[in-house]
């Protein structure tokens, strides 16, 4: 509901002739309501209403009429002309009455006139101005080309002008004002010729602080009224507040790939970052931030002719002008030395020779500069030495009187925190005189009437050479025209016919710089065949090598080579073959272990080969084995047959020797002490001086008859006295003094002088005491004589048995039988019994 607004002044109360009149000034504003009192008392008890009407202006005409003329007020009839029609109401219940125009329109602005006709009183008239306040409709907002504009505008540029005009109408006219926020920006406002209000607002620079600030428009003509209004909001472009390259600004080194990222912060839009070097732009890769920051990075190899340029990062925004900002550094490049190797300025290369001298020159370029300056010659150190001509100084290398000798590749070096680099090579060339080429052959070995080609070559520089021979044989030079030229190689054809031809051959060259000052001497000696190599010995043998050491004997004038040719003697073979070209040491090898070798050496030149030198070597044998093997030892029929009647006749004794002591007891005890002193007298007693085992058996006494037998067949020599007998295996004991060794196979039997006949206990003692004599202070018992060798004949057809000699032990003749003996050595024949070896 609106309000009903009005102002009144009450300025003037006429009583006119019994009539009151009253006056007012009335303001509405255009739309609302607005009340008109009509200020009139109230008649008397006896009195009535009987007429009301409302006029406008000057016009006779009511605009409003109340018409109670033919009954009561509140039945009164009400009408309203056209100006007016449903707008306009009287309340006759308020007081004062009033007459209410809803909504109040500019054209009802003018004076107004109530008049009441009573019945019986006097009429009555109230009149009053209004004045219609008509409110600013609209409010526009233009640029400054007069567009009408709002919500968001722009983008205006950062630090650029802005002008916005603001117009609004009304009556009265209107105050039209500019606010950012609720600050008051211009209230200056001015009204053209058409009626308008007009007000401009000018920016001279935008800032940072205007982005999205709203400028709002006002305008307001009465206080009755709340201002219309218009707003914008501003969007800018602004300019990068700063660019800076975050990579350290340090030395780069040529070649090297580096990477430089530089980040601007501020621009909006996001800025445009833009890398040059010195005049040149660079490509790079640009990533936005969603926090106003944009980073750029660039990947280059900086070069040797980067170095003193200025790289720049700047940033911009493309939107506004003169916007951008850079950050950038002097780049320093560090670089590995360039260098330029030249001869000095006044040196011809082709001209130099022996004793000129020569310069040369070091041109670098570094950095950062160079720590140290070197010079090498054929790929090896150069250094300074005065004395022989050598002098170095800074970046020059000086020769003085230069030789041949150093004629070849020069290089100069120089080294700087990048690292070292070596110069390119220049070839020194000195020209000299033929010289004679070391490493030829100078002694020819000639037989008479034989030619040989000699071959002359010398080092010279230029090499076009010419050449000339003479002989020298200590009765006359003689001048050789037979020979040949190929640059710096002669080769002259000799043949000595006469014991004089032999001597020396000299050569001589010549070329531009002058002739050869040594001759080139070749030594013509009569040749023959070399002479067998000496003092050879093996200086080493192992299971499968044998080394050799010969000295080598005459080479017969001529370069001679050294043979060995090894021979199984077993296989009867050719094993190897070897050559050796300086000296006569061989080292064969691959050999099969415990092998006896034929070893022939010789040697050969040109002209044949020595008589060779024969030499015996043996392999050492394979490692034996260390678990022990035992054997049961083997008893042929004839020895059991032997052991059997032995046996019998031992058991026939100790039933007579029962008996005859059964029948002793029945005889008194003095006599049968007494037989058993006289037995202990026996010589099967053994007597306690004998330096016998204790733990020996006492076997049977070896007859001396049977010593004999076996030694006219060629068995075991027959001995007296003592007897030793020698092991084949390891920690073989020496013959003792006084005895004479007779060698048979792999057993030795030591003789003495006496002779004594000895007991098979006494040859079946251990190992341990074959070295102490055994002797005996009583004859020794005889006992039947065996044919053992009769026996022995008729055991040769009797399987052969292997058997390890490393494992024989010691045994007595009864334990093993002579057929075994003969077995393990393969006995042919009787004449073949002295070569047994007797096994201890």
């Amino acid at each position: 509901m609106k309000k009903s607004l009005f102002h009144l002044d009450i300025f003037l109360l006429v009583v006119l002739h019994q009539r009151m009149v009253i006056s007012a000034n009335l303001t509405a504003v255009e739309d609302r309501s607005v009340v008109l009192p009509c200020n009139v008392s109230f008649p008397a008890e006896n009195d009535a209403i009987s007429l009301v009407l409302w006029f406008r202006g000057d016009s006779g005409v009511p605009i409003y009429s109340l018409d109670a003329r033919n009954g009561s007020i509140y039945k009164a009839f009400h009408f309203s002309d056209d100006i007016l029609g449903t707008r306009a109401y009287f309340n006759l219940t308020s007081k004062p009455p009033l007459l209410k125009i809803e909504p109040v329109k500019e054209e009802d602005e003018g004076e107004y006139e109530c008049r009441v006709d009573y019945r019986r009183a006097r009429t009555e008239k109230w009149r009053g101005h209004l004045r219609v306040i008509v409110p600013p409709k609209n409010v526009v907002i233009m640029d400054h080309e007069g567009t009408q504009i709002e919500g968001i505008i722009g983008r205006f540029n950062e630090g650029s002008f802005l002008s916005l005009s603001c117009e609004a109408e009304g009556d009265p006219t209107p105050a039209v004002t500019w606010w950012r926020d609720s600050a008051l920006l211009d209230d200056d406002y001015n009204l053209t010729p058409r009626g308008i209000v007009r007000n401009e607002l000018l920016i001279k620079r935008l800032q940072r602080d205007h982005l999205m600030s709203v400028l709002t428009c006002q305008a307001s003509n009465s206080d009755f009224n709340v201002p219309v209004s218009r707003s914008v909001t501003l969007d800018l472009n602004l300019k990068p507040l700063d660019v800076r390259i975050s990579t350290l600004k340090r030395p780069l080194s040529a070649g090297r790939q580096v990477e430089v990222v530089c980040q601007s912060s501020g621009s909006r839009p996001p800025a445009r970052i833009l890398w040059w070097k010195g005049t040149e732009r660079i490509s790079k890769t640009t990533v936005p931030r969603n926090d106003n920051v944009t980073v750029s990075k660039i990947t280059f190899l900086p070069t040797i002719e980067d170095h003193g340029k200025h790289l720049s990062c700047q940033a911009d925004n493309p939107m506004i002008p003169n916007s951008a900002l850079e950050d950038g550094w002097t780049l320093t490049i560090f670089y590995l030395p360039k260098l330029r190797l030249s001869l000095g300025a006044n040196i011809q290369h082709d001209t130099i020779k022996e004793g000129s001298d020569v310069y040369f020159d070091c041109n670098i370029q570094a950095n950062p500069w160079v720590s140290e300056v070197g010079w090498r010659f054929e790929g090896k150190p150069f250094f300074s030495k005065t004395k022989e001509g050598i002098i170095i100084s800074n970046q020059t290398l000086v020769l003085q009187k230069v030789t041949r000798e150093r004629r070849g590749r020069y290089q100069c070096v120089a080294a700087n925190v990048e690292g070292e680099v070596e110069s390119e090579e220049i070839i020194l060339r000195v020209h000299y005189a033929p010289v004679c080429k070391p490493g030829q052959k100078i002694v020819y070995g000639v037989a008479r009437i034989e030619s040989v080609i000699i071959r002359c070559e010398v080092l010279a520089d230029p090499e076009d050479v010419t050449f000339h021979w003479s002989l020298n044989n200590t009765f006359e030079r003689i001048e050789l025209h037979s020979f040949t030229t190929n640059g710096t190689i002669s080769e002259a054809t000799y043949k000595p016919r006469t014991r004089y031809g032999y001597g020396i051959l000299s050569c001589w060259g010549k070329n531009e710089i002058g002739a050869q000052k040594e001759p080139c001497n070749y030594t013509i000696i009569p040749a023959g065949r070399p002479d067998p190599v000496k003092n050879c010995e093996i200086t080493n043998r192992t299971i499968t090598v044998i080394e050799i050491e010969c000295e080598a004997g005459y080479n017969g004038g001529l370069k001679q080579m050294f043979h060995l040719e090894v021979f199984n003697s077993p296989l009867d073979r050719l094993q190897i073959n070897m050559s050796e070209k300086d000296f006569p040491t061989f080292t064969i090898n691959n050999l099969p272990p415990g092998t006896n070798f034929l070893l022939a050496i010789y040697a050969s030149n040109s002209k044949g080969k020595s008589h060779s030198v024969a030499l015996t070597a043996t392999t050492l044998p394979a490692p034996e084995k260390r678990t022990a093997k035992i054997e049961r030892p083997i008893i042929s029929p004839v020895l059991g047959i032997l052991i059997g009647i032995v046996g019998a006749l031992v058991l026939m004794a100790v039933f007579i020797v029962i008996i005859m002591r059964l029948r002793a007891q029945e005889e008194e005890k003095g006599p049968v002490e007494q037989d058993i002193v006289d037995k202990s007298q026996t010589p099967l007693q053994k007597d306690m001086d004998d330096p016998l085992d204790p733990d020996s058996r006492e076997p049977d006494v070896i007859p001396a008859s049977a010593i004999d037998l076996h030694e006219r067949n060629g068995g075991i020599g027959r001995v007296t006295g003592v007897y030793h007998t020698a092991h084949n295996g390891k920690d073989r004991p020496r013959n003792p003094p006084g005895l004479q060794p007779t060698v048979l196979g792999t057993t030795s039997v030591a003789v003495p002088t006496d002779k004594q006949e000895v007991t098979y206990a006494e040859l079946s003692m251990p190992t341990s005491h074959a070295s102490t004599a055994v002797r005996r202070t009583e004859p020794p018992t005889e006992y039947a004589q065996i044919d053992f060798f009769r026996q022995a004949k008729q055991l040769v057809l009797q399987p052969d048995h292997e058997e390890d000699d490393s494992h024989i032990t010691a045994e007595t003749p009864l334990m093993e039988a002579l057929s075994s003996i003969a077995g393990r050595h393969r006995i042919t024949s009787v004449s073949d019994r002295s070569k047994i070896s007797t096994p201890v």
